[in-house]
């Protein structure tokens, strides 16, 4: 069992903040010592490096929360969900930062492809296609159109929000498994 300062030190997430994770139910501590201390086993040490991978993608507390919680939630395709979608913004960034480098030296390129989101709208496309007719229906009612609800996604790479709604859905699972075959493929 590890204390919050052990647990602090080992993660780089403050004191404070681990107590703040404890007061919103987000990472409960595995038990109180007699004193009353917080102490984490490996199982909460686990969560924490979940909550952690769900920071780095900007999703809010609130929802980490809320998809963790959820009965439907599965760590492994949370996984790969998660390291696809940074995947994503590693590339992206390298391609700004290859461009950036290129007009640094005087290369005299006018290309935009780093700046494209081709890649996020296959995603989107797949993932549209394995929602659940109701889900859709009810998105495209909370956004006006598919059209709107499809720039709120694609903006949500960017967007905390829109990401944790891709979290939440249903048919997450079936969407990477199939693109996980396809790049096997």
């Amino acid at each position: 069992m590890k204390t919050v300062k052990d647990v602090s030190e080992i993660s780089g997430v403050s004191i404070r903040t681990l107590r703040y994770y404890d007061e919103i139910g987000l990472l409960k501590p595995t038990e109180l010592s007699d004193a009353g201390y917080r102490l984490y086993d490996n199982k909460a040490l686990e969560r924490l490096q979940e909550i952690m991978f769900f920071k780095e993608l900007e999703i809010p507390l609130e929802d980490i929360k809320k998809i963790m919680d959820s009965p439907n939630y599965d760590k492994e395709q949370a996984l790969l969900t998660q390291k696809n979608l940074l995947e994503q913004k590693r590339n992206r960034l390298n391609g700004i930062i290859e461009l950036i480098s290129d007009v640094m030296k005087g290369v005299n390129t006018m290309s935009f492809k780093a700046f494209s989101n081709e890649e996020i709208q296959e995603i989107l496309d797949h993932m549209l296609g394995c929602m659940s007719k109701e889900l859709l229906k009810q998105q495209i009612q909370k956004y006006g159109s598919e059209e709107k609800y499809r720039e709120y996604l694609a903006t949500g790479f960017s967007n905390e929000q829109a990401i944790a709604d891709v979290f939440k859905l249903k048919s997450i699972k079936s969407l990477w498994k199939q693109k996980k075959l396809a790049m096997l493929m």
